[in-house]
């Protein structure tokens, strides 16, 4: 059985006339008619009665009319499919993230924005540090990943990072710390005292990685006396007045009573959200995404 069999098929069903059909499809009427038959024999049934004013289907027909139309149906989105993944416009992308990135309204835009061009590609989110996310990237199972590396991170071989929006790291303390009475930004200097609050089983090549860089050039080590899993968690355990935290300038967005973000003046609490690809892996799909994410990346 033959595509175009099917086609002509339906166009004989919905004419009921096999003139009318031959004129709609551009053939003449021989040709069309030994198509048919040809099909009937396949089938091993009649699929029309034959009459003088024009044909109906029988049952066999009616059958292979409701069917043939869903068979032409699928097939016309599976070829259309194929063209979009073609054109990079269809397929999946498997995308990791840091716990501080859904927090940066830019990375909900990104998603959005990439979804509304490119319905037909499926996004598939991982949240992983930014270490895991390094290893998924190098093995494969990502495309891409928002990365927060810390000044130390040895970038994998054949990996592209692009940095795309800056977001600085702040200091988070309760309201009514003594280093709050002054305004402006403190020195990473005067922490050197402080009780800290880390990411609890945290890579140094990520965020805690930068803090101890940050308190290191500063020419002390951190007093780490908590770890959180969680930003919200760290937040909480500040307001509580375990210690102080570090953190992405972001986390202001998680409205947490009694706690404060003051700017750090060190030029070293600079940090930026990373796109993150494997050059040997890219695909259309991929390109599209990192053009979007390029062009949505932020001026300091």
């Amino acid at each position: 059985m033959e595509i175009r069999q099917l086609r002509y098929f339906i166009a004989v069903a919905e004419e009921l006339n096999f003139s009318r059909a031959a004129r709609r499809l551009n053939l003449s009427q021989p040709p069309l008619s030994l198509q048919i038959k040809a099909l009937e024999h396949e089938v091993g049934a009649p699929l029309f009665l034959r009459q003088r004013r024009g044909v109906e289907l029988t049952q066999a027909g009616q059958i292979l009319l409701e069917q043939a139309r869903k068979a032409l149906a699928q097939l016309d989105q599976a070829m259309g499919t194929a063209q979009w993944a073609a054109r990079g416009e269809a397929g999946l992308l498997r995308i990791g993230y840091t716990g501080s990135t859904p927090i940066h309204a830019s990375f909900s835009n990104i998603l959005r924005r990439f979804s509304q061009a490119y319905p037909e590609i499926r996004l598939e989110l991982l949240h992983a540090s930014t270490s895991q996310q390094a290893e998924m990237l190098i093995d494969r199972r990502l495309d891409l990943g928002f990365l927060r590396p810390s000044p130390i991170f040895p970038p994998p071989k054949n990996m592209i990072i692009r940095r795309i929006w800056p977001d600085p790291l702040e200091l988070f303390a309760p309201n009514d710390h003594p280093l709050l009475c002054k305004r402006g930004a403190i020195a990473v200097r005067a922490l050197e005292p402080l009780p800290f609050i880390f990411f609890a089983n945290a890579s140094r090549r990520g965020l805690n990685g930068h803090v101890v860089h940050l308190c290191s050039s500063a020419g002390f080590t951190p007093n780490v006396v908590q770890e959180a899993e969680d930003g919200g968690a760290i937040l909480g355990l500040v307001a509580a007045g375990f210690g102080v935290a570090v953190l992405p300038k972001c986390y202001g967005q998680i409205v947490v009573r009694d706690v404060v973000q003051r700017p750090l003046s060190s030029a070293k609490a600079k940090s930026h959200i990373c796109l993150a690809y494997n050059q040997d892996r890219t695909s259309d799909q991929l390109v599209r995404f990192v053009a979007l994410g390029s062009g949505s990346a932020t001026a300091e």
